[in-house]
């Protein structure tokens, strides 16, 4: 009786933990659009149809005995995204097209393709796709999060669209689809969990991470730190000649 309490109440803990990543997750994908140059009102339609038409995939093109799909929620609204963040150039062409050849190089040398059950990637490299964007987004706009974010979203959507999908693609068709499946090959067809969304999503975050990382590193003083003791470490002969500078203060008639 004791194990059956305990078994139950570990079901409950682990429910309840998932449950509260989901509502986290979830939370976050608001914000996320708000980041990239989308309003509240914006944010919430984005979320709202990829949340409830999202699972639906629409049938594009037949070839052998497939049919190839896109999905509303995991691939079509990033890509309508994508288009719009060009569009209104909240991200450069330049910038993008070096992204996403840059994540989807990384997401194609990750992923590979199991019959029966898509792209897959291993768990300890599914989120290099997403740091890749977010390194390069981070480096090429690195004291503008307003600029940086929309070029790591779009690198992450369309880069792992490309490298895991479409490179892909080939290798999936090659195989025979399972007798009990339907026949359909679905991109972005796990709809919020899918990689092609999942790494727009990360690839912000981390900026926004990376960029409060950066702002509490100016504030701490750090850099000047390190630099002071780069100055004092011993074997520099001309740490004893330093001397810290005074600082200047404007007089009361504004002279200094």
């Amino acid at each position: 009786m004791a194990e059956e309490i305990s078994t139950s109440l570990l079901i409950l803990v682990v429910a309840g933990i998932g449950i509260l990543l989901l509502f986290l997750y979830v939370s976050s994908l608001e914000r996320v659009y708000e980041r990239i140059g989308f309003t509240q009102t914006e944010a919430s339609t984005i979320l709202m149809l990829t949340l409830f038409f999202g699972w639906l995939t629409i049938p594009v093109l037949p070839y052998g005995d497939w049919w190839i799909g896109i999905s509303l929620g995991g691939a079509l609204i990033p890509i309508i995204v994508c288009a719009i963040l060009l569009r209104s150039r909240r991200a450069g062409i330049a910038e993008a097209s070096i992204g996403i050849v840059i994540v989807a190089t990384v997401t194609y040398f990750i992923t590979r393709a199991e019959p029966g059950v898509g792209i897959v990637a291993d768990l300890e490299f599914a989120f290099a796709p997403a740091l890749a964007a977010a390194l390069f987004s981070v480096s090429t706009f690195w004291v503008d999060i307003r600029r940086a974010a929309p070029l790591a979203y779009l690198s992450g959507v369309l880069g792992t669209l490309v490298g895991a999908d479409v490179l892909h693609l080939q290798d999936i068709l090659a195989t025979s689809p399972p007798a009990d499946a339907t026949g359909i090959l679905s991109i972005g067809g796990a709809n919020i969990f899918d990689m092609v969304y999942l790494t727009g999503i990360a690839a912000v975050l981390l900026d926004v991470l990376l960029f409060w990382m950066q702002k509490q590193r100016s504030r701490s003083g750090v850099g000047l730190v390190i630099h002071e003791l780069e100055m004092e470490a011993e074997g520099l002969p001309y740490a004893k000649d330093m001397t810290v500078s005074p600082k200047l203060k404007p007089g009361r008639k504004g002279r200094i």
